[in-house]
């Protein structure tokens, strides 16, 4: 595709002086204890504007590690698959370790600019890091030889004061989520887990109000799920994009809709493995790794009420006491099926429980929504950016 009259594509060796950090002996107490310069790693990258970092060293370190002004644009060359690509721009001065190439532009080019473009471009750097070398990583000369496109300076600016609109709608929303999971969480732990012992609620082991599920796929059922922290039972290829189970799944779970699962791996947020209930499909295969169950008949009209009892974190303390050996290299936890049923559970009667259910379905569906709206924002700004950095739309 050709480019609008103006624009120009370049190597970023042409138009940037490019540098890397280093990093200071760290057994050097000098270099580390009480410092207040700012040192910025790869882990503090966000593909954004760096605003903290949780590490400082001393000036005698800075002598070493020379520090990079206010605007200078952060690209990570190794620290693992994930971080490689990623950048950031600095809105203080601060050192960098080695594993970060500086990129410092003169006054012709808009660093905003430059990093919406990295971004929208993260890809490359991988392709090239993933298909050049053993050891996945990029070089200060991958970078010099990184190509970008470069529209005239007062329209470098438009076009990134316009995406910095996205920019800042989705940290507004990223915020507002925060806010509303941590008051969920609070209302889930106030409802359920605090009030289930104060009040005078019915005792149960989990072996009275659910029965274990043990049939296997005997008919080839090729929806093969996974457990995830965060979206629940889920399709395995589409999660991870790709198929890990094995070819022959006749000898796991079959699942259906309304059956719940327990992941016996800790997760962030879910320090002793997580329940989820299959909601998504009418069927599905899971590994015979998981704990599978289904409420009892007399028992059905709690299974909302489970889904957030299960989520509250209520079972944490009995798993704490039956991990008796704690997590193994692998992330699984060792709780056997028998330990498991036995737990206790305290449920009031069927109108509590309701009452409970409806409080917690409305907040969890206002979260469900502003999470959708989220993937919206930033769907319009990918959207937004492919069409605004190869200027197929101007902006005026």
């Amino acid at each position: 595709m050709s480019l609008p009259n103006g624009w120009k594509k370049v190597k970023l060796g042409d138009v940037a002086t490019i540098s890397s950090g280093s990093t200071p002996l760290r057994s050097n107490k000098a270099y580390f204890d009480n410092g207040n310069m700012p040192w910025v790693k790869t882990m503090d990258l966000t593909n954004g504007k760096i605003t903290k970092t949780d590490e400082c060293i001393t000036e005698l370190a800075a002598k070493k590690c020379k520090p990079y002004p206010t605007g200078t644009v952060l690209v990570a060359m190794y620290g693992g698959f994930n971080q490689i690509g990623r950048t950031g721009l600095l809105t203080f001065p601060a050192s960098i370790n080695q594993a970060l190439a500086a990129l410092q532009f003169d006054k012709d080019i808009c660093s905003e600019y430059v990093l919406f473009y990295l971004n929208a471009n993260v890809d490359r750097w991988r392709s090239c890091a993933a298909s050049s070398r053993k050891d996945p990583n990029i070089t200060s000369h991958d970078v010099e030889k990184f190509k970008i496109v470069l529209p005239p300076l007062e329209e470098q600016k438009k076009i990134a004061a316009t995406l910095s609109v996205w920019d800042s709608a989705i940290e507004k929303m990223e915020k507002l989520i925060d806010a509303k999971e941590n008051h969920f969480n609070q209302l889930m732990n106030k409802l359920i887990v605090i009030n289930s012992s104060n009040s005078k609620w019915n005792t149960f082991a989990l072996k009275n109000v659910f029965e274990v599920v043990n049939r296997k796929n005997k008919n080839g059922n090729t929806n093969i799920l996974t457990s995830s922290a965060q979206y629940g039972l889920v399709n395995q290829q589409e999660y991870y994009k790709k198929k890990i189970a094995s070819s022959n799944t006749s000898g796991y779970y079959l699942l259906k809709k309304g059956d719940f699962a327990y992941n016996r791996s800790y997760s962030t947020g879910y320090p002793y493995g997580v329940v989820k209930r299959l909601d998504k499909y009418e069927l599905g295969v899971l590994s015979t790794l998981y704990l599978c169950f289904s409420l009892k008949k007399e028992y059905q009209s709690y299974s909302d009420f489970f889904v957030f009892l299960f989520e509250s974190g209520y079972l944490n303390n009995q798993l704490a006491l039956i991990c008796r050996e704690g997590a193994r290299n692998h992330g699984l936890l060792n709780v056997s099926k028998e330990d498991f049923f036995n737990m206790k559970v305290q449920l009031p009667n069927e109108k509590e429980q309701q009452s409970i259910v409806c409080i917690l379905h409305n907040h969890s569906l206002e979260l469900s929504l502003l999470k959708q709206q989220l993937e919206n924002y930033k769907k319009q700004k990918q959207g937004l950016m492919q069409k605004l950095l190869t200027g197929q739309w101007r902006v005026k």
